[in-house]
């Protein structure tokens, strides 16, 4: 059978998954997010209805052309837009601003061609310099953007404190099977400062189908260096590639769908020696509903292995796979704002039988980006904040701790462990590209065999620079 034929085949099967997936989604939705969207439109739909009008009695009217232009942009009748801005080049050809502002509307429309002209025209002498700066550096995403590859990522380094940075119990007295014993200092709960460098990136390579298909490759990795406790020094490694399929959509209530299968490598590192790796494969998939809920899923299969060292001669015994089901999501609140919502599944199965876990977490988060109220350099800056909840329940008896309260009778029991964990981070830019972040962070375990439970709190200070 062709390779095409096999695409489109599996283009359409995966279309009809991922609807499938989504359809509880739109019945629950449907009717809160109509009732929404007529609340914020129908005021602004009356503006714009009347704004027609008076540009019809007042064809010459540029300010009202302008107003009309603004209002259509909102409701996102780019196309009402364009035509009113055109109209008043119509009037008076020499407006650079005006230009800027029709180049952005068919940037938005996908119309490159039509927004390079018009931004090419808004580089006229007479401009403003702030005109110019937006023109040039959309100049510059319409040549990416038409490039087949396309490559982004950041970089992320700086320094965190924690007050238990080896998650480690805050009473030394452990309940073992053989006795109450204490335990010696690098096990037992201990603040330190660690320095760490992270990045991120993406590359993708549009294949030049009609749906504009890429093969998409992405990269993380992560290293950090305690100053006490080198022993928890990590390293992390791990890449994923393959082919992003963008599906037909089903109706206008769904958008950006999509569907992507790949492969997975890990790799990492613990105290200056392999920790473990793994091999896996995943899925994802995408859409957007009513343009202001993006809903991600994912599916992720590794195999792990894991490797002994001589502080750590039972590595080995983690040995297994994990499973890993997410479900993201992501609501537009206003124009610089959103909610964001996660829920996850793990289920890890290990060679030994008291490390295998199902772990289900939730996750809440709040995003906002507003003018910079120093007014110093301009640029927005953003904060979020968010908790989260997770349960883990072991699957058999851990035989490191004594449950009985007669220490002369070992009754293991299996761990069943729950965490919260609050956070807040704030970014504050320097350039376009280069922001200062400040995260603040408190966790909170408990478990029913005290050596797992600790509570730590942490302060985080780099700098993110986007590439």
């Amino acid at each position: 059978m062709p390779i095409r034929e096999l695409l489109r085949r599996f283009r359409r099967a995966a279309a009809w998954l991922v609807i499938a997936i989504l359809a509880v989604g739109l019945c629950a939705f449907d009717a809160r997010a109509q009732l929404v969207s007529g609340q914020d439109r129908a005021p602004l739909l009356a503006e714009q209805d009347q704004l027609f009008q008076r540009m019809l009695r007042e064809p010459g009217n540029l300010d009202v052309a302008f107003a009309y232009a603004a209002v259509s942009a909102k409701l996102g009748d780019n196309e009402a837009a364009a035509t009113a801005l055109e109209r008043m080049l119509l009037f008076n050809p020499n407006l650079p601003r005006i230009d800027l502002e029709l180049g952005t509307l068919y940037f938005r429309m996908g119309s490159f061609d039509l927004a390079r002209d018009y931004f090419s025209k808004a580089l006229a002498p007479n401009a403003p310099s702030d005109v110019r700066t937006r023109a040039t550096r959309y100049l510059e995403e319409i040549a990416a953007q038409q490039s087949p590859s396309h490559f982004q990522g950041y970089v992320f380094f700086g320094a965190q404190y924690q007050t238990d940075a080896n998650v480690a119990p805050g009473s030394p007295l452990i309940h073992s099977p053989v006795g109450d014993v204490l335990l010696s200092s690098q096990f037992v709960k201990r603040p330190d400062t660690n320095i760490f460098g992270s990045g991120a990136f993406l590359y993708s390579y549009d294949l030049g189908t009609q749906n504009r298909d890429a093969i998409e490759v992405t990269g993380i990795g992560f290293m950090n260096h305690y100053f006490r406790t080198q022993r928890l020094d990590l390293g992390f490694a791990e890449v994923t590639a393959g082919p992003r399929f963008n599906l037909p959509t089903p109706d206008d209530r769904v958008s950006r769908l999509s569907v992507k299968p790949y492969a997975i490598l890990t790799e990492v590192g613990l105290g200056e020696a392999q920790y473990f790796k793994s091999l896996g494969t995943g899925l994802e998939s995408t859409a957007t509903l009513w343009d202001d809920l993006a809903i991600r899923t994912i599916f992720e299969f590794r195999q792990k292995d894991f490797s002994n060292a001589r502080d750590r001669p039972l590595s080995a015994g983690l040995n297994g796979n994990d499973k890993l089901v997410t479900l993201q999501l992501r609501q537009r609140v206003t124009a610089n704002s959103e909610l964001l919502g996660q829920f996850d599944f793990l289920d890890q199965d290990t060679r030994f039988p008291w490390y295998a876990n199902r772990t289900y977490g939730l996750t809440a988060g709040y995003h906002i980006a507003y003018d910079d109220p120093t007014g110093w350099i301009g640029l927005p800056w953003e904060t979020t904040v968010g908790a989260s909840r997770l349960w883990s329940l072991y699957q058999s008896p851990d035989p490191c701790c004594n449950t009985s309260s007669n220490p002369a009778i070992f009754v293991p029991a299996s761990r069943h462990d729950r965490r919260w964990r609050y956070g807040i981070a704030q970014a504050v830019p320097v350039t376009d590209n280069v922001a200062l972040v400040v995260q603040f962070q408190r966790d909170i375990v408990s478990s029913n065999l005290s050596l797992y439970a600790y509570t730590s709190n942490s302060v985080l200070i780099g700098s993110q620079i986007k590439f």
